[in-house]
This record gives C-alpha cells, structure tokens and sequence, in this order.
C-alpha cells in the first residue's frame, strides 16, 4: 500500500515539477495577468496550490507531532463532496483564509515552498508504517481529519482543478501578450 501511494505521489511530483518549468518561461506580466474579474493570475493560483498544502499539513510540524484524529460521518461525506467538487470544477469559495493567494509573491519562491511542502511530505511518508496510513493526522477546513492517502487524493484533485485553470488563463494571456 505504501509503495503504490507513494508512486502515486511521485508522479505528482513530476507533474507539478512540469507545470513549474512551463511557466518559468512566462514573463511577470503573463504570471500576474488576472484573465478576468473575480478571477486569479496564474501566480496567485500556484500560490493558493502552495499555501492549501501548508494549510492542511498544518504549517508543516515535525511529523511525530501530528495527532491522530478521529473521523466521523460528517468528514467522510464532505471529503466526497469536495472530490466531487474538484472533479466537476465547481467553483466555490476557499474555505480557510490561509488559502487565499495575495500574488506578491515570484514564482521561483513559491516553487521553493512549494519543494518545501513536497520534501516535507515525503519525509512524513518515509516514516510511515502500513499501519500509520490510516491514522487521520492531516486537517482540512471542510473535510476534516484526513489520512495521508486522502490527503494525497485531495491534493491531486485540487492541483488537476487548478491545473485546468491555468491552461486557460495562459491561454488567454498568450493571446492578449501576441495580439
């Protein structure tokens, strides 16, 4: 089990790397383009990808200091419902303060954060026993307690939401930057 999360992770790693370098070839005005009211730049939604990682790794503690937690009916059905939300791209609200993205931040910091949380997680991983992979330590502000798959499908659904989100506000950039 912990092989085949732990693949699952890393090919996550790859393509979030890849998102990364792709947009390292944007220039700054593409990066903190807004493509239209009410809407992020491409930095701020890789900001709020950064920043919701920490948020639920709760600002990346030592990994024998997260507490197991127990999960009830109530975060089980939420934690589905935001699947579904990803999924479907519905748009809603961001549900903790620390998740909101200020975009003044460059792109090669949050890609050292954004290291930061992936190196952190994969030490917290290295840890793990097959029986630690339940224990619910990670805290969502909607779904919960959460166990360190649900944490990683969560995060791989959120991360392929915004990842669409990109792709379309690039897309609009490029137009506007050669038009």
């Amino acid at each position: 089990m912990i092989s085949k999360f732990r693949n699952k992770f890393e090919m996550y790693d790859l393509t979030r790397r890849a998102l990364l370098d792709d947009l390292a070839g944007l220039n700054d005005y593409q990066l903190r383009t807004k493509p239209g009211p009410r809407q992020w730049s491409i930095l701020q939604i890789v900001q709020h990808l950064v920043l919701a990682e920490r948020d639920v790794m709760q600002y990346l503690p030592e990994p024998k200091k997260l507490i197991d937690r127990k999960r009830g009916l109530r975060a089980r059905i939420f934690y589905l419902v935001i699947i579904l939300i990803l999924r479907w791209n519905i748009r809603v609200p961001v549900p903790s303060k620390g998740m909101v993205p200020d975009g003044n931040t460059s792109l090669s910091e949050l890609r050292h954060k954004w290291d930061e949380n992936l190196c952190w997680f994969r030490g917290y991983l290295d840890s793990l026993g097959p029986e630690d992979l339940n224990q619910a330590v990670f805290s969502h502000p909607i779904a919960g307690p959460l166990t360190a798959p649900q944490a990683g499908t969560l995060a791989q659904y959120h991360f392929e939401a915004h990842l669409r989100q990109i792709n379309n506000a690039k897309a609009l950039v490029m137009v506007e930057s050669n038009g």
